[in-house]
């Protein structure tokens, strides 16, 4: 069952590819890092193809609903967000704040 409440959804690359991980925001005492092999933190841990397609939010965002999950509208309006993704201060990372589809806001 997936825990309540919002959850961090972070796409990132490794290998060469583009990976999402979907971790509880509850369970960030630290940033959601991509060498945490913790099942319980991740919730959704998929390959998203090669990094050499480029960032694709609306893609990223779909892959969270077929996951189930919904990215929260109000990631949408913030500033320098693309479709509700916001860059990291790592190069190729993006993220953004989601919710169980059970529970979408809006």
């Amino acid at each position: 069952m997936t825990p309540a409440g919002p959850h961090r959804a972070l796409v990132y690359v490794l290998n060469g590819r583009w990976r999402l991980i979907v971790a509880p925001l509850a369970s960030e005492e630290r940033e959601v890092r991509i060498e945490d092999p913790n099942p319980v933190r991740q919730l959704v841990v998929r390959d998203l193809g090669p990094a050499d397609s480029g960032f694709a939010p609306a893609s990223f965002g779909h892959r969270l609903i077929e996951n189930g999950f919904i990215i929260d509208p109000s990631e949408r309006a913030k500033p320098g967000t693309v479709n509700g993704w916001s860059r990291t201060d790592d190069p190729d990372r993006w993220q953004t704040v989601c919710y169980p589809t059970s529970e979408a806001v809006g």
